[in-house]
């Protein structure tokens, strides 16, 4: 399908919607005129990233970052969707582990790395001439520890979804009704946020957790996450599949994550919840 083919078909789709917070959202988002959007696959900035590009068209445009926190299969997913849509995007390519106040991991290493990467990605966008940059926080992310929510507020970011009032459910439903395949996604988080603070991050103990994720997803699981403590393996599961994980495929995981270096491998009984490390970050 061309690529006004799929404007068009998007922007019939958009006009269907009768909601006060997406009329709200489409007029913001209208009102800037121009921008560039964060676009990581996530469910967050894939909307947002629709949603601007039926609106902006091609004063829009879509910026992947590549770096050593995202993983391959993320990235590849994220490259199939803008394709799909047709969006104006291209790939910055950055290496964070040469910033040294991101690698020692203190709990403001969000903050250090969210300057460098939406440093460059406002230099892009000044060079291409687009007028603003777009995250897609919303509001429940207020409420998490996120310093680097601060930095890019500092920088000029732009954060509609805020704007308009749109919750983490809200978005998950507006993809929905725009039949958008990410809409059930689970959250993504980047590779560092399983490297508790104070560990120096390293691209060895990334390549492990990437490594670790990746036999879980093998086996069909979503929604988890592997903490890496040294040489112990962390992994939260939602509760639905604590019972099942531990009756079929713990033995499985635990020599499989031995071999990439592990020492011990333990289940969380918590379970999986966003953001765990934050949970002792300030004392």
């Amino acid at each position: 399908m061309s690529f006004i083919a799929l404007l068009i078909l998007g922007l019939l789709m958009l006009n269907k919607i009768k909601s006060d917070k997406f009329s709200k959202l489409r007029s913001i988002i209208q009102n800037y005129g121009s921008a560039v959007v964060a676009y990581s696959g996530g469910i967050d900035s894939t909307l947002l990233s629709y949603v601007t590009h039926h609106i902006l068209a091609q004063k829009s445009l879509m910026i992947t970052v590549k770096s050593e926190f995202i993983t391959d299969q993320e990235l590849k997913e994220a490259l199939e969707l803008a394709e799909k849509y047709g969006f104006n995007h291209t790939i910055l390519n950055l290496n964070v582990l040469d910033n040294v106040a991101v690698t020692k991991n203190d709990p403001q290493r969000c903050k250090y790395c969210k300057e460098l990467i939406f440093g460059q990605i406002t230099e892009l966008a000044k060079q291409k001439g687009y007028q603003y940059i777009f995250d897609g926080s919303n509001v429940d992310d207020i409420s998490d520890y996120r310093p680097g929510f601060e930095a890019i507020k500092k920088l000029g970011v732009k954060s509609p979804f805020i704007e308009a009032g749109f919750t983490k459910s809200d978005i998950r439903n507006l993809a929905k009704t725009l039949e958008l395949p990410i809409w059930n996604k689970p959250a993504l988080a980047c590779l560092a946020s399983r490297i508790p603070y104070e560990t120096t991050i390293t691209q060895q103990n990334l390549q492990q957790v990437e490594q670790a994720e990746s036999c879980l997803n093998e086996l069909g699981y979503s929604g988890f996450r592997v903490r890496h403590h040294g040489k112990i393996a962390r992994i939260e599961l939602n509760q639905s599949d604590i019972e099942s994980f531990i009756a079929k495929h713990s033995n499985e995981i635990n020599i499989k994550l031995k071999k990439l270096g592990y020492n011990y491998v333990c289940l969380d009984l918590e379970g999986y919840r966003t953001g765990s490390l934050n949970e002792f970050a300030g004392k």
